[in-house]
């Protein structure tokens, strides 16, 4: 590796274990300061999009206020009168705006303001409703994807994905994330219980396991549609990352693209399928 892929490795290296030791930080310190952060990132997302999207000041604004709305309804249970409303707003914008700015850039980013803070509020709602052993299934599915699939792209990949979105992404780099994480989320349940601490309370037995793995295997491949979903975006709106904050990572939505997606799935698999 050359001196400037090094440099570049050990930046990565670095942000990683900075950014890890304050998510620890924050999963640990309770249920407020996590929804607290929950709320600052997901403020951080909707500033990366907006500027990716658009320039027009009301536009951003009619993405704060929907996405304000549609957090509310998620933090008190009336997430459909809250949807409701922010699609009034976006119309209220809609007629206002209309001959100074393009509808399809309004209802663009009006649409990633309510997907965005809609899937980011399922974080603290699994913590709150089932419980921190059931969060952390969202950030092992989804950092767990994204290692196993680079390592099993780079030793075994050979067929592109869909390279006119990522081209470095492959077949044999997705499927072996699936498996991966599959085994990965079963052996996590396989952790909590030899440690005391099963999940649900109650020992898992083989159909329990089935179920984990089944997890694992949904949500890896929800995680990876995350990440090419976000990779299509930036490359309409040309640009390579959503931001800077992060040496070598880039941006919030670059490091969230496939929590967002992953949060809902794991919230409702573990209600409905796993019986939580």
């Amino acid at each position: 590796m050359r001196k400037g892929g090094e440099r570049k490795m050990l930046t990565r290296v670095i942000t990683s274990v900075v950014a890890l030791a304050v998510f620890f930080a924050v999963v640990f310190a309770g249920e407020i300061p996590l929804a607290a952060a929950v709320l600052a990132v997901t403020a951080a997302m909707l500033y990366e999009t907006c500027g990716a999207l658009t320039r027009s000041k009301a536009v951003k604004v009619s993405v704060y206020i929907t996405a304000a709305l549609v957090t509310a309804g998620a933090y008190t249970g009336m997430i459909g009168a809250a949807v409701a409303a922010a699609v009034l707003v976006v119309l209220v914008f809609l007629v206002f705006l209309h001959g100074r700015v393009g509808h399809r850039e309004l209802l663009s980013a009006s649409f990633m303001s309510v997907y965005i803070a809609l899937f980011m509020s399922y974080i603290p709602l699994l913590r709150m409703h089932m419980g921190l052993a059931y969060m952390a299934f969202v950030f092992i599915i989804a950092w767990g994807s994204d290692t196993c699939a680079y390592f099993c792209g780079t030793f075994f990949g050979k067929h592109k994905l869909i390279p006119r979105v990522s081209p470095k992404k492959t077949v044999e780099g997705s499927a072996g994330a699936v498996v991966s994480v599959a085994l990965l989320c079963a052996l996590y349940a396989f952790i909590l219980d030899k440690s005391g601490h099963p999940l649900g309370g109650v020992s898992p037995d083989a159909a329990e396991y089935i179920k984990t793995g089944l997890l694992g295997a949904v949500t890896a491949a929800v995680s990876q549609l995350g990440d090419l979903a976000a990779s299509a975006i930036k490359r309409d709106a040309g640009i390579k990352d959503y931001g800077k904050i992060f040496p070598g990572h880039g941006g919030f939505m670059d490091r969230f693209d496939s929590v967002i997606f992953i949060a809902p799935v794991v919230y409702y698999y573990c209600m409905y399928i796993m019986n939580i």
